[in-house]
């Protein structure tokens, strides 16, 4: 085996060379590497191209390989679980990000895509191990990330249906689409522009616009989860198209979208027991939010007033404060809220005995 230290190569054309080499299972050819070298200003043949890659596999220094069949050319890959070398090397605090990332991204990503950050989070997990007895290698022991809520498992994504989605992404290609829609016996066939992924609780979603909409004046955009997509396929003979002033952000989950036909906002007041009131002062609510002590109350609790959208969301986060929190203002959110919860004290009834 090759030392890496006798290797001769250019220290320029040395990285540049590194850099073109995908992980497995992708690969790339020795005459792409030599045409990309070429385009880079290396000037450099065949020949020496083949004998620096040679040397550096031989190194074992890398985690590189290659393969070949018949009369193939000869192509390079990084072997799948092969260190990630950085340049400039990792500081603590940057190593220290990636954990920290990996740890907090596990609840809100699917693993697929987790995964794909596991070369930068082991090589700081390595960078931190070797500097254990100073402090900052300490610190991966003194944090933990405990998400909120019911832990869930994110759905599996196929990773051709993933690959295929992101290099159409980056290429703004169109693609074609078999996509389980929940409640129909069979999937649907689409034909769209990808323009862009948001995340919702566990599950990512593809925001698409059918070629249908292309020429109509209020297109309607479509929300495809990937984990529904049944089959793909990039299409290089069709149109893609992404409309002028389009913008991932008015996709919004739909639960923090205002209710259609009602006010857009409501001018909260709600009164909110002890518990709730440090978790109010402590993280309050966007915008404007007051707090003061409501005298006319018997059981000693706080009025909290704000304005807030008049979404789905705001219900949610009632409901889930419990007998914690008693809506005041407006009038028609109270009575919608005594309605629903009148129903849950019907079905939770103790003199009813549920039967299964």
């Amino acid at each position: 085996m090759n030392n890496i230290s006798n290797i001769s190569i250019p220290a320029n054309r040395f990285k540049a060379m590194l850099q073109m080499i995908p992980r497995a299972p992708e690969s790339i050819s020795t005459e792409r590497i030599l045409e990309r070298l070429n385009a880079g200003g290396f000037g450099v043949d065949l020949r020496t191209v083949q004998r620096n890659l040679k040397d550096l596999v031989e190194s074992g220094e890398f985690g590189l390989a290659s393969e070949k069949k018949g009369r193939e050319s000869a192509r390079w890959h990084y072997l799948a679980d092969a260190p990630m070398t950085i340049f400039p090397s990792l500081d603590d605090h940057t190593a220290l990000a990636f954990r920290l990332a990996d740890a907090f991204l596990q609840s809100l990503m699917p693993p697929e895509t987790v995964h794909a950050l596991r070369p930068f989070v082991d090589e700081a997990g390595r960078h931190l191990a070797k500097r254990r007895q100073a402090a900052a290698g300490k610190w991966q022991d003194k944090i933990h990330v405990f998400p909120r809520g019911l832990r869930r498992k994110s759905p599996p994504i196929a990773k051709e249906i993933r690959d295929t989605v992101y290099q159409a992404l980056l290429d703004e290609k169109a693609i074609y689409l078999s996509y389980a829609t929940p409640g129909r016996p069979l999937p649907n066939e689409l034909t769209i522009s990808p323009l862009g992924l948001i995340i919702r609780d566990y599950s990512l979603y593809l925001i698409g616009l059918p070629v249908e909409q292309y020429e109509r004046p209020q297109k309607k955009f479509l929300p495809f989860a990937l984990h529904r997509i049944r089959a793909i396929e990039t299409l290089d003979a069709v149109q893609f198209l992404r409309p002028v002033g389009f913008s991932l952000a008015d996709h919004e989950d739909p639960l923090g979208k205002p209710r259609k036909g009602e006010s857009k906002y409501y001018d909260l007041v709600i009164r909110i027991g002890a518990r709730t009131l440090v978790s109010m002062r402590e993280c309050p609510l966007a915008g404007r939010q007051t707090l003061e002590k409501d005298a006319t109350d018997p059981e000693g609790r706080t009025l909290l007033k704000a304005r807030v959208p008049n979404t789905e969301e705001l219900r949610q986060w009632i409901r889930s404060l419990g007998p914690n929190a008693e809506v005041i203002e407006p009038k028609s959110l109270r009575a919608e809220m005594a309605e629903e919860f009148a129903i849950l004290a019907k079905r939770y009834d103790s003199t009813r005995v549920p039967t299964l």
